[in-house]
């Protein structure tokens, strides 16, 4: 008998637990703790612990796909480049839409980015996971200089006072959340602001349910207090920051009762969460990449500046992400070029005629909704490179199976900058390959042999370190160990930990205030009469890990007890639920744990507020 450990990188949410992969006779079969690796320390969330069901799913593609007339055909690679090449060589640049995944490694979305620009020559490249984080990711550029989670996850065990918006890190990130739950057993304070009970809310020391969509008039609120109560730090404000007082005129506005009337909550709760935040000494704030608009983080960014709370230990803005490389997407160039479209601009132009082949890496952008699946019956060629036959490969001209994250090499970015190995512990099903590769020989097969000769994996992460500066001096050598590093490298061994501890990363290296005033949300009223707070959606890994689906076989709508009482609705009954993008059905899940005239879901239809009917026929 073989039997061998493989340390690598869990390919689900940000936080890019460590994991040892179990080979044995040379088959994944499970997974083993990692101590040593410090995002972890040996702890995996049920995601990471069963991902190889998903590695070892009979459904997993293993042949290349051509579809004829309404039917796929397997078909050999040489078959299937040629068939690519010819398509994408009859269409010009700006006519030709990418779209890469936050799931992949580096090593891929650094060769599809060089792939479209240099081969089909468009600035249309986009990795599906930033229509939640870009935002963000600029919001915290335009104030600290880098657009990057500011502190290591680890920080959070420091912090003696820690501000929750706009996430549910022990069930979205729980390897996140169980550094609250250790600052909360070492005293620190928690205030979460969530209209749902959840797991994270119920540790707190105060739980704001606020209103969907106004958190930052929350966030304005809690900074206005703190200034009005002398409690800001003047020292740093004046000596590390500017525009300060713009940022505090554009929050005057949310005064404890403003905040209380259009949150829905008591006007006092306000005051009291200032008074906890600015009494601890560091505070930290969570929030997610798809928390809202970009106005959040920089309220939120506001807020860690006004108290100081940036360049330290158990501080900082720490942003949540939702797929194991949303920052190394973005790290490496997955990104509109100049004129380039985004992944909702490309949709709108297939839709419109106007980009006529879609090239799809790792994501399943139809499922997004019906929207997205008419667009992409529109294109007269679409290519999709995944694991499985999702919605959007259903309806590809061309079908390419990828290996999964336990069939190659490469390397992942987490939340706090961690550059990470994935590495190889089994052999790719069927002919599979990893994505780099097979981006490599479509283009060889379209002429250009000579710029995409890549060795391996590491060759490519070489290029990367020559042509990305954040990752400058970074070798798989280096990331042997467990620790790996967190870019800059030059911050010591295991690279820098903490952002921002002598100064601001602004060409004046003065972290800037933003001016962020409320705006508000689409109301829930009249024939909407309810506000949505949105779930995070089941994925294509998720759907094919046989014990996810044992324990949430489908998705549900968290109703309030009293609401679906007036409904008619009971616990478990189907109900319709309708917004202005559309409808679907879930089965209900009734619950006091949800604040009255709010339902909870997964973001499918895109609404901000919908109405719930019970469905024909249901219980």
């Amino acid at each position: 008998m073989d039997f061998k450990y493989v340390p690598s990188t869990c390919p689900y949410c940000g936080n890019g637990c460590g994991v040892n992969l179990v080979v044995k006779d040379g088959k994944f079969v499970g997974i083993s703790p990692w101590h040593r690796n410090p995002v972890n320390e040996g702890k995996v969330c049920i995601r990471g612990n069963k991902s190889y069901e998903f590695v070892n799913s009979p459904d997993r593609l293993v042949a290349p796909l051509i579809k004829k007339g309404d039917k796929f055909e397997e078909a050999s690679w040489e078959d299937a480049y040629k068939e690519i090449a010819a398509a994408f060589k009859s269409v010009k640049g700006d006519a030709i839409g990418v779209v890469a995944s936050a799931r992949n490694s580096n090593e891929d979305s650094f060769v599809l980015k060089n792939f479209a620009a240099n081969v089909l020559k468009t600035a249309n490249i986009d990795y599906c996971g930033r229509r939640c984080n870009a935002d963000a990711v600029k919001g915290l550029a335009d104030a600290f200089g880098s657009g990057a989670t500011t502190n290591s996850l680890a920080d959070l065990s420091e912090a003696k006072a820690i501000l929750i918006v706009g996430s549910n890190p022990l069930e979205e990130n729980p390897l996140a959340g169980r550094r609250i739950i250790i600052a909360k057993q070492n005293g620190a304070k928690i205030i979460v602001a969530d209209a749902r009970k959840t797991a994270t809310a119920r540790l707190a020391d105060i739980h704001i349910a606020c209103n969907p969509g106004t958190g930052v008039a929350l966030v304005n609120g809690i900074i206005t207090a703190i200034i009005k109560a002398g409690k800001e730090n003047k020292d740093f404000i004046a000596k590390k920051t500017k525009d300060f007082e713009k940022a505090k005129a554009a929050a005057a506005a949310c005064t404890p009762d403003a905040v209380a009337k259009v949150a829905g909550i008591d006007a006092d709760v306000v005051t009291k969460a200032a008074e906890m935040f600015a009494a601890a000494q560091p505070a930290a704030v969570v929030t997610s990449a798809g928390a809202g608009s970009g106005d959040l983080i920089r309220a939120l960014a506001n807020l860690q500046l006004v108290t100081g709370n940036v360049g330290k230990a158990g501080a900082g803005v720490n942003l949540l992400r939702g797929k194991t490389n949303a920052q190394g997407a973005a790290d490496v160039g997955a990104v509109p070029g100049e004129g380039g479209l985004t992944v909702p601009a490309m949709i709108e132009a297939a839709a419109a005629g106007k980009i006529k082949a879609l090239y799809v890496v790792g994501e399943n952008i139809a499922s997004a909704g019906a929207h997205v699946a008419d667009a992409l019956g529109k294109l007269d060629f679409l290519v999709v490179q995944d694991l499985f036959m999702t919605e959007t490969a259903a309806k590809a001209n061309v079908v390419l199976p990828s290996a999964s994250f336990a069939e190659r090499d490469g390397t992942v970015t987490n939340a706090e900058r961690r550059v990470q190995r994935i590495r190889k512990a089994i052999e790719p099903v069927g002919s599979s390959k990893p994505d780099w590769q097979i981006t490599s020989e479509i283009a060889k097969a379209m002429g250009h042999e000579k710029d995409f000769a890549f060795k391996d994996a590491e060759a490519i992460f070489g290029e990367i370190a020559k042509t990305v500066p954040a990752y400058a001096g970074i070798t798989y050598a280096k990331l042997e160990r467990p620790e790996a590093i967190q870019w800059p490298e030059a911050g010591g061994v295991f690279g820098t930990a903490i952002l921002y501890a002598d100064k601001f990363g602004t060409k004046d290296g003065k972290a800037a205030f933003a001016a962020v005033e409320y705006k508000a949300v689409e109301a829930a009223a009249g024939e909407f009469p309810f506000a949505v707070a949105a779930q995070w959606p089941m994925g294509t890994l998720s759907k094919n890990t046989s014990s996810i689906m044992r324990e949430w076989p489908e998705a549900r709508v968290q109703i309030n007890a009293d609401d679906a009482k007036a409904l008619g609705v009971r616990d478990g009954s189907r109900v319709k639920v309708t917004g202005k993008a559309g409808s679907l059905e879930l089965a209900a899940d009734v619950t006091k744990g949800i604040k009255k005239g709010v339902v909870s879901m997964p973001a499918a239809i895109n609404a901000a507020a919908v109405k719930i009917e019970k469905s024909t026929g249901g219980n």
